[in-house]
């Protein structure tokens, strides 16, 4: 299917979910190596302004491979580190064996995220409460999604580089890619941000980081915590598709099918170069190796309250157009 095709089906979908109300507005944008198609759709939250180019929004898990993973893959195809290469070479923790294969393909043993990370005064101590985790299962025997995987890989580069991890990704990754307005704890005027959820114990949470774990390490985690706008993504995703080859990490992501995840990203079909990310804020990235293609998707779909399953039904159908199939189906 052409490009124009397929981009024409996704604006049908995601025009649908703004006129019914399951989210306020989408930013999203379809590209190959020449073209890119790019769309502003509805309102930043209800009864706010229409979307704009520019527009800010909270990443939530896409921070995992658009910042972490590209400073963990540059140290990597430096030979900096290696996959095989434990936690315990970094620094001490309850799970010193793992590797850093394991955290990139979320099967290291680790839980979720930790409880109650109300509980907590300070960053120090929610990084001295994911040091003391136990693993929960035998790495290598399953894969359970875990943002502390995450946070162990963004502290690995801190530890390497001693310098702080907004700090080491805006000069590894963001700049060179040209992606002027991503990044941690951003300054900008409020009515760039598209805010997200209201929630019980911080309000309405507009300009600052909406996840509970990131929000309590300071704005600033491997999991979580990257703001960034769709300009600044296409940037992100032309470089996958267009200087991915000189990686040789990104080049390897085929080899893996671990659990339907390969590291860092999702498998969205065994066999082929289609890797799949989301946020729990609403937004998805999609990159097609076989085709050359991308998919970025932008949207609060935690606003006013999270658990909106229509917008996730609606986000994959999205993905399926673009891929060609429905998740995992052939």
């Amino acid at each position: 299917m052409k490009l124009e095709e397929i981009d024409h089906k996704i604006n049908k979908i995601f025009d649908q979910a703004v006129k019914q109300g399951i989210v306020s507005g989408v930013s999203y944008a379809v590209l190959d190596e020449g073209q890119t198609f790019t769309h502003y759709l509805g309102k930043s939250y209800q009864d706010g302004p229409e979307l704009v180019p520019g527009m800010l929004y909270d990443l939530a898990s896409l921070t995992k491979v658009v910042g972490t993973a590209s400073g963990i893959f540059y140290l990597l195809d430096q030979g900096k580190i290696q996959l095989e290469d434990q936690v315990g070479n970094f620094f001490d923790t309850g799970f010193d064996q793992v590797t850093i294969k394991e955290l990139l393909l979320h099967n290291s043993g680790l839980a979720p995220d930790l409880e109650n990370v109300w509980q907590y005064a300070s960053p120090a101590a929610v990084w001295e409460a994911v040091k003391a985790s136990k693993q929960v299962y035998q790495p290598g025997t399953d894969s359970v999604y875990s943002d502390l995987n995450f946070i162990v890989l963004g502290k690995i580069m801190e530890t390497i580089y001693q310098r702080p991890l907004n700090e080491i990704l805006q000069e590894q990754v963001f700049q060179p890619l040209g992606m002027q307005d991503t990044g941690y704890l951003p300054q900008a005027e409020k009515s760039r941000f598209v805010p997200t959820e209201v929630t019980k114990e911080r309000g309405w949470v507009w300009g600052s980081v909406h996840d509970e774990t990131a929000y309590q390490m300071g704005g600033v985690a491997g999991h979580a915590g990257l703001f960034s706008t769709l300009d600044d993504l296409v940037r992100f995703s032309l470089f996958y598709l267009e200087k991915g080859k000189e990686s040789s990490v990104i080049q390897s992501l085929g080899d893996y099918d671990v659990f339907e995840r390969t590291l860092a990203w999702i498998r969205w079909q065994s066999g082929k170069k289609f890797y799949w990310h989301t946020g729990f804020t609403g937004p998805g990235l999609g990159i097609d190796l076989d085709n050359k293609r991308a998919i970025i998707i932008l949207t609060n779909a935690v606003y006013p309250k999270r658990g909106n399953t229509a917008w996730q039904e609606a986000r994959r159908a999205a993905a399926a157009v673009f891929f060609g199939n429905q998740y995992r189906k052939s």
